[in-house]
């Protein structure tokens, strides 16, 4: 019994010892400072790897989005969204990417128009630290075809002149 108490009383003395301490406070800084700058660095890891994926979605709604421009005025709708997710399936193969939903639309007033929207999430591996386990990647690609503007009045009646203009 007498040891315990003299190894508590140590322990006391000790633990009151490092808190008048000056000697360690370097020690007690880095701790207080090494979330800070893991979160920092997390977010350029994170952040890198986060655009690499929203790059690569983009190419893949290109893609997508153009494939579909060649063919969309004879598809139904059903047949736009299967052949869409084909193409964008066909070209995007990030594995880091979780639920990634595609979305296509097609108009022909004013023009025809195909629009693929495609959104996913990527699990973080250092944001964790800071609060932020997921980044959301949205991206979306529109193609436009068949309603040329005109650069006079004259064009109109000599459509030869006419050239599209590109945005």
């Amino acid at each position: 019994m007498a040891s315990s108490s003299h190894l508590l009383h140590s322990l006391r003395a000790r633990i009151c010892d490092f808190g008048g301490a000056r000697g360690g406070n370097v020690t007690l800084t880095f701790a207080l400072a090494l979330i800070p700058m893991v979160g920092l660095a997390g977010s350029a890891v994170d952040y890198s790897r986060g655009s690499s994926a929203k790059a690569a979605m983009q190419a893949a709604a290109d893609a997508t989005a153009l494939m579909l421009s060649k063919e969309a005025a004879n598809l139904t709708s059903a047949q736009i969204k299967s052949k869409a997710s084909d193409y964008f399936n066909a070209n995007f193969h990030r594995t880091d990417v979780g639920d990634v939903k595609v979305t296509p639309s097609y108009t022909s007033s004013g023009g025809s128009q195909v629009v693929v929207t495609a959104t996913g999430s990527m699990p973080t591996n250092l944001l964790k630290v800071i609060g932020f386990s997921t980044l959301n990647i949205d991206v979306s690609s529109t193609v436009k075809w068949g309603n040329a503007r005109c650069a006079s009045r004259s064009c109109s009646t000599t459509p030869v002149r006419c050239r599209a203009q590109t945005r």
